[in-house]
């Protein structure tokens, strides 16, 4: 009953244009079975893998399909990013068949990450892959301690046998326990080990500089991005641990592309090229190789089946509007729009840029947090266009007023389609505009490239 429910609630949602049936079939099943997606899951042959963190949920997730299907495997997840109890619920049931059964190899869900305990809970999962930790929507999720809290929740509650994924070179994810040893759960970390493309001075946004044992400040020799890199507590002794899954020889090919090479701790290692670009991206490759490693996945196909990946929805995913090419990149917290600006000012050559900010509740309602980001950089690139959209476009154009971003380089805009307008007015003819936005912007600016006929709409990413 509860699978029937939600099945034409998701059909009549999408045939009436009400939505993309990525979250509403979910409540309707939910209402009839409050179980059903544990019972949902439990029929998929290898299992399922969650996949968390603050930032880089949907791209990791995105790779780990595509890892699992190049070796042949049957593989279905969330691509749309409903990440909520309700969207991970709508997904296993667009994927299920009339009886229920999830007939897949794999199942990979991104997850938000506090929502993690309960998708752990309900869906006691194979595996769980963890990013980060960082500072994101603070009228929901308060501060760092909190999410950092709820995913050392969803690691203790890990059924006996799981693995989980972490990340070496972020301090909180580094150290969280898997609880007693009987349990069998398998710790993998993941980190980057080129030195080259970190720097010695840690950046505007730091969200974690205090040590997770001993609260002592933590000292930082090498900073990769945000407070993720090498570090090492003078007071207790913690220090970044060596990752069992390392990325090394990083070469960023502008935004487009990243050539890597992944080691594994068998010995195994792989030449990586793969269409994403920013140093994240790195270690985010890293940690869909980790975890594929975890799940059983050949690595020595990875380079073909990451040579075809195509980014996910909004995730550095090319469109173009009225003759003009644009790049959509998701920069929803301090952390993101940080990483965002070093990417966009150190590998791209557009004459222009686009940032839009909406106060959505899925963004956020806080933004004060534009404030803790280095702008200041934007004040220093004297022949950089700004274009600024959203609901809250005027304090964003005030925040590059004080960061020196002289008014006449400035174009407000608050409305997508004015903005847009704007962006392709002054794009470079064959150089993609980098377009910063929050999500619920970047959900309306997709929309009208959609109604333009460039691209898909965000329930059918790929």
């Amino acid at each position: 009953m509860a699978v029937g429910a939600g099945r034409l609630a998701g059909a009549t949602s999408r045939k009436l244009r009400l939505g993309g049936g990525t979250t509403f079939p979910g409540d309707v099943a939910r209402a009839v079975d409050p179980q059903v997606l544990g019972k949902l899951t439990s029929s998929v042959r290898g299992g399922v893998v969650l996949v968390t963190g603050t930032n880089g949920k949907t791209t990791t997730a995105a790779l780990l399909r595509t890892l699992a299907e190049g070796q042949g495997l049957s593989v279905g997840g969330n691509p749309s990013g409903s990440n909520l109890i309700y969207g991970l619920t709508a997904a296993a049931l667009r994927l299920a068949d009339v009886s229920g059964k999830v007939e897949l190899d794999w199942l990979i869900l991104e997850v938000d990450e506090l929502s993690a305990p309960r998708a752990v809970a309900e869906i006691r999962p194979s595996g769980l892959v963890i990013l980060n930790a960082f500072r994101d929507q603070l009228d929901r999720s308060f501060e760092i301690d909190q999410v950092a809290q709820r995913l050392q929740e969803a690691v203790l509650g890990l059924p006996p046998g799981a693995f989980w994924v972490g990340n070496a070179d972020d301090p909180r994810v580094a150290s969280f326990d898997s609880g007693s040893s009987p349990r069998g759960i398998s710790k993998i970390l993941f980190g980057l080990n080129d030195e080259s493309v970190g720097h010695k001075l840690l950046p505007a946004v730091v969200d974690s500089r205090s040590c997770p044992r001993c609260r002592s400040e933590l000292e930082f020799s090498l900073v990769y991005y945000a407070h993720c890199g090498l570090y090492r507590c003078p007071h207790c002794g913690l220090r970044r641990p060596n990752p069992d899954v390392g990325a090394d020889s990083i070469r960023m090919i502008g935004l487009d592309a990243i050539e890597m090479e992944v080691v594994g701790p068998a010995g195994w290692r792989a030449a990586i090229s793969v269409p994403l670009g920013g140093v994240v991206n790195a270690a985010n490759v890293a940690a869909a190789m980790a975890a594929a490693a975890a799940m059983g996945v050949d690595q020595s196909r990875a380079a073909t089946s990451l040579g075809r990946f195509r980014p996910s929805f909004g995730r550095s995913q090319l469109a173009s509007w009225r003759g003009a090419s644009f790049r959509l990149m998701l920069a929803k917290n301090p952390a993101g729009l940080e990483e965002n600006l070093t990417a966009v000012l150190t590998l791209d050559k557009s004459p222009v840029l686009a940032i839009a900010l909406n106060d959505g509740v899925a963004d956020g309602r806080d933004i004060s947090w534009i404030w803790d980001v280095d702008m200041e950089r934007l004040g220093r690139a004297p022949d950089l266009r700004v274009v600024v959209s959203g609901t809250r476009a005027r304090e964003l154009a005030l925040r590059l007023g004080y960061a020196g971003v002289s008014a006449d380089r400035i174009t407000v805009r608050p409305l997508p389609e004015d903005a847009l307008s704007a962006v392709s007015d002054l794009a470079q003819t064959g150089v993609p505009v980098p377009c910063l936005l929050t999500y619920t912007a970047m959900l309306a600016w997709h929309n009208l490239l959609v109604r333009s006929g460039s691209g898909a709409p965000f329930f059918q990413a790929p």
